[in-house]
């Protein structure tokens, strides 16, 4: 546990600012999880969800100064992970790969569960959720986005919007399309 598990982030910024390194540690300790956790929802992958981990906290060092306290660091920190993981995105091509890979996934997937024996609940419930996750991945970056920190990181619309840096509607527009194209993807499979 850090010795500045008390401290409040705008207080550690300003050490940081100061040259603390050490505050700034604190900094990732507090917000490793979450940043790591929206780059493997974004992302899909283990190895890129780290990476993007690093990088969202190494800019966010180097831009640290520019921090303008108009909003929480966890917003801020927020906006860094999401275009990172979009830039990952946008290197790897990762939309075509994802695409292919529900298709291919869900197949295989269906083949597993018409077999001789049929699974138990626990692993349907996981091929259900491995299903979901591929279509969700599946999705125009922008949805997915919404997806993710609306229904994995718990944030309320006008937390979304304050990440994305537009309205609340624009939050609800994205949504209701992503749900949209999820009941399309999904169809009958579930």
């Amino acid at each position: 546990m850090s010795k500045f598990s008390d401290v409040s982030d705008r207080q550690l910024i300003r050490q940081t600012i100061g040259g603390d390194v050490e505050s700034f540690n604190s900094l990732v300790e507090r917000y490793h999880g979450m940043v790591y956790n929206l780059a493997y929802r974004m992302l899909g992958n283990t190895n890129d969800a780290q990476d993007a981990t690093q990088e969202t906290f190494l800019e966010s060092f180097k831009s640290i100064r520019g921090f303008k306290f108009q909003s929480t660091f966890k917003t801020w920190l927020y906006r860094i992970a999401i275009n990172t993981c979009q830039q990952h995105l946008r290197k790897s091509d990762s939309r075509k790969r994802t695409m292919y890979s529900y298709t291919e996934d869900t197949k295989n997937i269906q083949r597993s569960t018409t077999g001789p024996t049929q699974p138990d609940q626990h692993l349907l419930k996981t091929e259900k959720e491995q299903i979901i996750q591929l279509a969700i991945g599946s999705l125009p970056t922008k949805q997915k986005t919404v997806v993710t920190l609306f229904y994995m990181q718990h944030l309320k619309y006008r937390e979304i919007a304050e990440v994305l840096g537009c309205s609340e509607g624009t939050v609800a527009s994205r949504l209701n399309t992503a749900i949209s194209n999820l009941k399309n993807l999904l169809g009958r499979r579930l």
